[in-house]
């Protein structure tokens, strides 16, 4: 008789575990002795560790250093700096620099001091071993005695200036030179090595700039010299050459000169204007009568033929008024018709005399135009010519000049170099010397020990996180819920005792071990709370692998059962059978083997054993599962349902063979026993899977295996009245 299984179609993955708060306290419960013994452990090596470390102090000069400008030349300051800050940030770098530290380092004798001089220390043990030219049987080149004392000399600097620290003191001139040595003397001596090294190399370094500045000074002076000879030579020349005396001079008087003539020049071309419009008045009448040149302007602006126009005018009306009263013939008229004739005679003569000299005063005006036009641009020429020499001798003057001026300041500046080469001041002074310090700095014994506990204790906690977070087995009722899909009829504890351990398979009659039998108890009532609606009695258990527990969760169930009524075991693994050696029955006592091949009849078979029967293997068939298929087996089953309450039959692991596939047609439940924290889940669902398409009727889980400490941890396991109760 089989049932639909109402879990069936209800297997899924599993959503993504979130860790709870009490989960956490939990984890860290669970796992306290393991965290805190490497916590513990780590602690301990770290005090050994840090009492094993030669302590390290550390001693701290003052030095301040001022801003000093270059005045080896004062030619715009050669050596400027580009501000305090620049300036104080590269006195820094040199504090830093090799040649301070290798001064610093000679005057300390520090090549013979082991503490930086690896060489004159004892070897490390691993020395050879981390060499990797010995890896590679490569041999160390020879170097000479020379080149060991280079080297050496370098990695004792290097040594020195990796226990320095420059320390600038913000918007001040003050830094702090600290320097940190195993030995407090040698750190306070250190510290003020480098202020002093500083200062002579400060010192040495202005005498050399001044040195140098004087040496190409000199060598500059020297050329300067040629040049202003070659100068001088080259004016003196043009002098020469162009006869040059008192250029200015003779230059103001051609420049005078040319005024006068451009003045002149300007007057007569006013007057060629004007005479030239007159005469352009009378080219224009042409060779006109008297009475067209009489219109002219000019001609009748002139003065004495203004008079002649007078007196003409006079005669004229004198001679008309003797003509009125005398006649034409009349003496008098005729004497002043003669005066008028002889007047107007004059005034054509005076008008042709006019015309002819405003023709050669036109005349007269161009010539001296052109004569005077000539004369100015000879004499501007002149003054151009003047004014190029003078430009010429100015250059080459300012040329001696310049270079008389750089030879003075060059010469002057040697000899106030000269003079004062021997009275460099420096450009800092110590503030405070270092003094031995009397307790170290490092190492801070208690902080290193406390960081080493704190990372300890987090790097264990992290670990024990992850390996909670990694772990991928059924450990808890909750994971059977979430990851299978199924109830849990039950938990079973872990059993520690090795006595106990040997009994497991009956310790449900073991009277002391009352939590056990509880856990039992919950299964079979699990069961029989399965039974109410229909009459539920066979009940096959199984697992996913040998050594879960299936034989013995079974043979306890059965133990549990026949003391609410007849019940029978049945052990159904035709493979490995457990139940006979459990029983202690005879190694070839008949059983269901025999049964079903026909050898002998069920009364025959069954055992009685304290109000269970029992109906072991038998002989171990060469075709276990095709007995177990076998109509014969379902007949079997069938007729022991009339003859007992409870029918519990104990299968083979599903993953290695099929028999519990074919045990489960003929049951109406099935036990799935899982041990928590063996297995991971796909290898559970997939045994899970099998039993479904198999159509088996999974009635549930049985936990096995509990430790019931981790009940902090989701593992519910705590028998109610009996919380005293602890199975190892």
């Amino acid at each position: 008789m089989t049932t639909q299984n109402p879990y069936q179609n209800r297997l899924r993955p599993a959503d993504e575990k979130i860790i709870s708060i009490r989960e956490i306290v939990g984890i860290l419960k669970l796992y306290r002795w393991q965290i805190t013994s490497f916590t513990a452990s780590v602690v301990i090596l770290a005090a050994l560790v840090t009492f094993s470390i030669s302590p390290t102090y550390q001693a701290s000069a003052r030095l301040q250093i001022e801003q000093e400008q270059a005045k080896v030349m004062s030619i715009e300051d050669v050596y400027a700096f580009e501000g305090n800050d620049a300036y104080l940030n590269t006195q820094h770098e040199v504090l830093k620099s090799r040649p301070v530290m290798e001064k610093a380092v000679k005057k300390l004798n520090l090549i013979e001091n082991p503490e930086f001089n690896a060489a004159l220390r004892e070897p490390s043990p691993f020395r050879e071993w981390l060499n990797w030219r010995n890896w590679f049987s490569i041999e160390s080149p020879e170097l000479s005695e020379a080149e060991q004392k280079a080297r050496q000399l370098e990695g004792v600097i290097g040594a020195f200036s990796r226990n320095v620290t420059i320390d600038p003191v913000r918007r001040t001139q003050i830094v702090n030179i600290r320097f940190d040595s195993e030995n407090p003397q040698m750190a306070a001596d250190a510290a003020n090595a480098i202020s002093r090294a500083y200062i002579e190399t400060w010192l040495e370094s202005k005498l050399a700039l001044t040195t140098n500045a004087t040496d190409w000074m000199e060598v500059r002076l020297i050329d300067l010299s040629d040049e202003l000879e070659e100068a001088i030579t080259s004016l003196q020349t043009y002098r020469e050459k162009e006869s040059l005396i008192d250029l200015e001079s003779e230059l103001a008087l051609a420049n005078s000169e040319l005024t006068a003539l451009t003045q002149s020049l300007a007057q007569e071309r006013s007057k060629l204007a004007t005479t030239g419009t007159i005469y352009q008045q009378i080219q224009n009448t042409g060779a006109g009568s008297i009475e067209e040149y009489s219109t002219l302007p000019a001609v009748l602006a002139h003065p004495l033929i203004q008079r002649l126009k007078e007196d003409e005018a006079r005669i004229e009306r004198q001679a008309q008024e003797l003509s009125r009263r005398y006649g034409p013939r009349h003496p008098r008229m005729i004497a002043a018709q003669s005066e008028l004739n002889s007047i107007q005679d004059i005034i054509r003569q005076q008008i042709e005399k006019t015309v002819r000299g405003v023709e050669r005063e036109y005349e007269v005006a161009r010539a001296n135009e052109e004569a005077l036009r000539n004369t100015v641009d000879s004499a501007r020429e002149r003054v151009q010519a003047m004014n190029r020499k003078q430009h010429r001798l100015n250059e080459l003057e300012r040329n001696v000049q310049t270079k008389r001026d750089l030879y003075d300041a060059f010469f002057k500046r040697i000899s106030e170099t000269s003079a004062t080469a021997d009275l460099q001041t420096a450009n800092a002074r110590v503030v405070e010397e270092a003094n031995a310090p009397r307790s170290p700095i490092a190492p801070n014994k208690k902080l290193i020990i406390a960081v080493a506990g704190i990372a300890a204790l987090l790097f264990a906690a992290g670990c024990v996180f992850l390996k909670e977070m990694l772990n991928n087995t059924i450990r808890t009722s909750k994971d059977v819920e979430e990851k299978l899909n199924l109830p849990v009829l039950g938990i079973l504890p872990v059993i520690s005792d090795k006595a106990k351990k040997d009994s497991v398979h009956k310790l449900f009659l073991d009277k002391d071990e009352h939590g056990f039998g509880e856990a039992v108890r919950t299964i079979r009532t699990g069961l029989s709370l399965t039974a109410l609606d229909q009459a539920h009695k066979v009940f096959a258990v199984t697992s996913t692998q040998q050594g879960e527990g299936k034989s013995s969760s079974a043979i306890n169930t059965a133990l549990a059962f026949a003391t609410m009524g007849k019940t029978l075991l049945i052990d159904a693994d035709l493979r490995r059978p457990i139940v006979a050696k459990q029983f202690n029955l005879k190694e070839k006592a008949v059983g269901l083997a025999h049964i079903l091949a026909g050898f002998d009849k069920v009364e025959q078979c069954i055992h009685s054993w304290q109000g269970l029967d029992v109906l072991p293997t038998g002989i171990i068939p060469p075709n276990p599962q095709e007995l177990l298929s076998s109509e014969a087996f379902a007949s079997l089953i069938e007729s022991l349902r009339e003859q007992y309450d409870y029918i519990i039959l104990d299968c083979p692991p599903v993953q290695s063979v099929s028999d519990s596939l074919m045990i489960a047609r003929v049951c109406d439940g099935l036990i799935f026993v899982v041990e928590a924290g063996r297995l991971p889940t796909p290898a559970i669902t997939g045994s899970i899977k099998r039993l479904m398409k198999a159509g088996a009727p999974l009635t549930g889980v049985v936990l096995n295996k509990v430790d019931p400490h981790r009940g902090t941890y989701g593992y519910e396991y705590e028998p109610y009245g009996y919380q005293g109760y602890a199975a190892g």
